[in-house]
C-alpha cells in the first residue's frame, strides 16, 4: 500500500490558490491516489512520467490548461511536490535533477 506525502512548496502553493483551482486540484490528488489504491487509469487527467532516476520516477499531472501537478513515486510512497503552471514546473524540475 501506498503513502502519500505533500511537500511543503506543494502545500505553500496550493494555499496561494482561489478556490475554484483549490478544487481542481483536490480532484486530480484524488484521481491519482485512486489510480495507486485500485490501479484503475484516471479518466481525462493527463499523466505524463517526465524522467525516472533508480526506484524514483517523477510525473506531471495537468490538472488544467495552465496548472500542472508534479509528484513523485518511489518504492511505497507518492510524495506531491510542486504545483505551478508549465514554465514554473519547468524550472522546478531543472533545480530538482
Amino acid at each position: 500500500m501506498k503513502q502519500f506525502l505533500y511537500k511543503r512548496a506543494f502545500l505553500k502553493v496550493f494555499d496561494s490558490y482561489t478556490e475554484s483551482e483549490k478544487e481542481l486540484i483536490i480532484s486530480a490528488d484524488r484521481e491519482i491516489r485512486r489510480y495507486y489504491m485500485k490501479q484503475s487509469a484516471p479518466y481525462g487527467l493527463r499523466i505524463k512520467k517526465l524522467f525516472e532516476r533508480g526506484d524514483e520516477k517523477t510525473f506531471e499531472a495537468r490538472v488544467s490548461d495552465k496548472m500542472r501537478l508534479l509528484y513523485v513515486e518511489s518504492g511505497g510512497l507518492v510524495v506531491f511536490a510542486f504545483l505551478g503552471n508549465h514554465e514554473q514546473v519547468r524550472r522546478y524540475i531543472k533545480g530538482f535533477k
